[in-house]
């Protein structure tokens, strides 16, 4: 557990100072593009959530949602229930989290994997492992998006 606190707080301070995290208010990165790599993407997710008011009530969820593939939305419905969801008991702690770290990214063709590292606002740590597929055959050809984020217990190693 000491280790990967230690990675976060050394991961967070490296991207503080070389500007690679999204950045609070930044709205030129809310919807999918082909040029975005899937850590991208989780990247601009995780600060949306983490600054989810900035901007409106809930924008970061939306600029979430704008990153769900069309497969995640036909699964968690339209933006209103999308909302519902994030706020809930399993990913509510994603909103307004004080900071995150991405500490595994697994590249499969079409696929990808990110494992991220939060610390709510309580304090704890816990983990959110995104999937992403690179689209085809929709709207958002070529652009990263999440299919899906799987919580799991951060412990000591």
């Amino acid at each position: 557990m000491i280790a990967r606190v230690a990675i976060f707080i050394l991961f967070t301070i490296a991207f503080t100072v070389t500007g690679l995290s999204a950045q609070p208010g930044d709205v030129s990165r809310i919807s999918p593009h082909p040029s975005f790599k899937p850590l991208d993407v989780v990247r601009i997710v995780m600060t949306a959530l983490q600054h989810n008011d900035i901007g409106g009530k809930n924008r970061g969820i939306a600029i979430t949602y704008n990153f769900a593939s069309p497969a995640n939305k036909r699964m968690t419905g339209p933006l209103s229930r999308f909302i519902s969801l994030v706020s809930g008991p399993v990913y509510g702690e994603m909103i307004n989290h004080k900071g995150a770290s991405y500490e595994k990214v697994i590249l499969k063709g079409k696929n990808a994997q990110v494992d991220v590292i939060i610390r709510t606002v309580s304090g704890k740590f816990k983990g959110f492992r995104f999937t992403l597929s690179r689209q085809a055959g929709n709207a958002h050809e070529g652009s990263w998006m999440t299919d899906s984020v799987v919580p799991f217990n951060v412990t000591a190693t």
